[in-house]
């Protein structure tokens, strides 16, 4: 006879609850459970027990006998293949740990403590309905297993010293002991919160180095802020608006930056990254921007709580194999839109890469831009008007300072190394500001900077690189 209606109560709650948890439709319209392939077994087997034991309370199926087998699956043989499923680990803890692993997937995009904690108080919100239907499926469980005629009917036997069918390990089934029965919404966000921690790989920092397929914490000291970069108005704009953009959500296109070295690439692009407290930046090798770059991606928007930058450094464009770029960014398949890359080289861009995203060259570094630089500096300490001629002299001094060895290069590096020693210099300042005021003023050599961008370019470029340049001077572009 089928049994009271009251009695399917807990068979509704935990199919109902086990549907928003586990289930989702694949493409052809099939339920299927989504999880680890650690619980897909046994999830898969307990739905097939609830729906056993459901056409057993209906009467659509005989009781299970416990001495025989029929030859059609009942809940007997369920239970015990839900034992076998859970090994060495016990029914509850088996329940447990895939409970949470759906909470902590389905949560994935609030994971931090005040947000979780606010929300189960609120069942309308995702996390606080997906907390209370984990604990609603572990109550109704336990309430399905404590009337199962199957494991009642063992109870007897074993009382009797009799034979079942049920193996020990099934006939005790049950969630005693279990977490979830005996939770609170508050209690259970809170359990959830220090599991986001712990399962969290980018809890520990906020920038990481990737390789061999993990992702190691580094701190990076000697790195600007973006208030301490003088000079390149133009650079600071770009990353200003397009990091923001990002943040925002408007986009996440690419950057591809370029230019000679020392311009300061690497440091500002750090820098602006940091500088964003929703951004955790990505440092892969070349490497990952080729055949790694599909599973970067995999890894990382398993995390969409996170913002990334994926900073690939010192790229050299013409040796690249750009097939998984153009596969994977803009191309048949679209960033997820917690991740940004942006990519520093010191060549340029093939068209049908740069076309792709952002792309921003530095301007060469020449005296127009060191003054400039100089007299940011100042203004940034409150000056708030320096004068051309202190410019000039300072300038020419940093030429001098070059000339003598004290740096390898003309740049905007090493002119922020010479300015740290210049403020240092209480007395040279002095001299500097007495200078400025005479007759003559000593200006930086021009020339001396085209011949430090020249080197750079036939190094990086060959010949064609200069005749090209010079043409562009000749006819004024």
């Amino acid at each position: 006879m089928p049994r009271d209606k009251r009695e399917f109560s807990d068979l509704d709650n935990a199919a109902a609850s086990f549907n928003v948890l586990f289930e989702q439709l694949d493409s052809e319209g099939r339920e299927r459970v989504i999880v680890s392939e650690r619980f897909r077994k046994f999830l898969e087997m307990l739905r097939q027990y609830l729906r056993l034991e459901r056409l057993e309370r209906e009467g659509s199926a005989p009781a299970p006998s416990m001495v025989f087998c029929s030859g059609e699956p009942d809940t007997a043989d369920a239970l015990n293949a839900l034992a076998r499923l859970c090994g060495r680990h016990s029914f509850g803890a088996m329940v447990d740990d895939a409970l949470f692993e759906a909470l902590l997937r389905l949560n994935a995009t609030a994971p931090l403590r005040p947000e979780l904690l606010k929300a189960a108080d609120d069942p309308a919100t995702p996390a606080g309905g997906t907390i209370r239907h984990a604990i609603r499926f572990a109550k109704s469980l336990a309430s399905v297993l404590k009337n199962s005629a199957a494991l009642k009917m063992y109870a007897k036997q074993q009382a009797a010293g009799e034979l079942s069918r049920l193996a020990p390990a099934a006939g005790s089934l049950s969630l005693r002991g279990s977490f979830f029965p005996r939770a609170t919404p508050k209690g259970l966000a809170m359990e959830l919160a220090s599991r986001f921690e712990l399962a969290d790989p980018f809890a520990a920092g906020r920038s990481f180095r990737y390789k061999d397929e993990a992702f190691i914490p580094v701190e990076l000291k000697s790195i600007r802020t973006p208030d301490q970069f003088f000079g390149y108005a133009e650079a600071k704009r770009v990353f200003g608006e397009h990091y923001a953009g990002f943040i925002a959500g408007r986009h996440n296109l690419p950057l591809l930056v370029s230019g000679l070295p020392g311009l300061g690439k690497t440091q500002m692009t750090i820098s602006y990254a940091l500088a964003l407290k929703e951004v955790t930046l990505i440092l892969p090798g070349p490497e990952s921007l080729q055949t790694g770059l599909e599973r970067l991606i995999e890894k990382l928007a398993s995390s969409p709580q996170h913002k990334f930058i994926v900073f690939f450094d010192d790229i050299d464009t013409r040796e690249l194999n750009w097939y998984y770029f153009r596969t994977h960014v803009g191309g048949s398949f679209a960033l997820p839109a917690n991740i940004m890359t942006v990519i520093a080289s010191n060549y340029r861009f093939p068209p049908n890469i740069s076309s792709r995203g952002r792309a921003f060259t530095f301007p060469f570094f020449d005296e127009i831009r060191c003054q400039e630089m100089i007299e940011d500096l100042f203004i940034s300490r409150g000056m708030e008007h320096v004068s051309p001629e202190l410019l000039s002299l300072i300038a020419a001094d940093y030429v001098e300072s070059y000339g003598q060895k004290l740096f390898d290069e003309l740049s905007p590096r090493t002119l922020a190394r010479y300015l740290e020693l210049y403020l240092a210099d209480q007395e040279k300042r002095r001299l500097m500001l007495e200078m400025s005021h005479g007759d003559v003023i000593t200006k930086p050599d021009p020339q001396a900077f085209y011949a430090q961008n020249m080197t750079l370019l036939r190094a990086l470029y060959g010949k064609e690189a200069i005749d090209e340049i010079r043409e562009k001077e000749l006819s004024g572009n």
